[in-house]
């Protein structure tokens, strides 16, 4: 491996570790905005927590994708077609979830100030009709989000089976990451209220812990891979 990859793996490594408190700040009460009326709702484009959300979101979906293509790094000799298949799952992923975050700042905040901006009560209607239609958009997009999210958990999880011992307890425990949201995406049909909070406690607690074994155990390829040849 050049010095280059090396390199990115470090930087990888400090992704993965990053991303764990932007789990934590996504699945916790960090950016809680409460119960909020239409007109407060109609202004959320001014709500400075609201936009501090929307760009944490966004460095999260970065430091994820980062973070996977380390692990790409590590892995693609030892399995290369799950691994990359994984990656992918990843990419598809992290920009569902950026292009949501834009569709947010770029379509629905414009909706909501041209609906302030207008004195006009048929337009306004027809705003509220097409701000209602983001949101399928935005359910839409969250489905695929989950789905790629837990296919990528579930390749990775793959390739790693046929490792060493510590290897092979990251892939069971990734495979269950994976499995826990094919649950929540199996639970925007099913609407248990069990299963939502099973769900719930799964992206708190586990999510995060995952994140840092990831991080401990790319940090742990990583002092092998600094012992071996570099080459230009």
């Amino acid at each position: 491996m050049n010095t280059q990859s090396k390199r990115f793996i470090l930087v990888a490594i400090v992704c993965c570790l990053l991303s764990v408190i932007t789990t934590l700040g996504i699945h916790s009460n960090l950016f809680d905005l409460g119960e909020l009326n239409f007109d407060e709702r109609i202004r959320l484009f001014e709500n400075s927590t609201y936009i501090a959300n929307r760009f944490w979101v966004i460095a999260h979906c970065l430091f994820v994708l980062i973070s996977m293509l380390g692990f790409l790094l590590i892995q693609f000799k030892k399995s290369p077609g799950y691994t990359l298949t994984g990656f992918v799952f990843f990419a598809v992923f992290s920009f569902t979830e950026i292009f949501r975050q834009m569709f947010v700042f770029f379509y629905l905040n414009n909706l909501r100030r041209s609906y302030l901006e207008t004195n006009d009560a048929a337009v306004q209607e027809m705003i509220k009709i097409n701000m209602d239609h983001a949101g399928l958009i935005g359910y839409a997009l969250f489905g695929l989000f989950i789905l790629a999210f837990a296919m990528g958990n579930i390749f990775y999880g793959i390739s790693l089976l046929s490792g060493i011992k510590i290897d092979r307890i990251l892939a069971y425990l990734l495979l269950i990451w994976g499995f826990g949201n094919l649950t929540a995406f199996g639970n925007e049909f099913w609407q248990s209220e069990s299963v939502g909070h099973f769900v719930e406690y799964f992206s708190v607690v586990y999510q995060p812990i995952m994140r840092i074994l990831v991080g401990l155990w790319m940090i742990n390829k990583y002092k092998k891979i600094r012992q071996q040849p570099t080459y230009t």
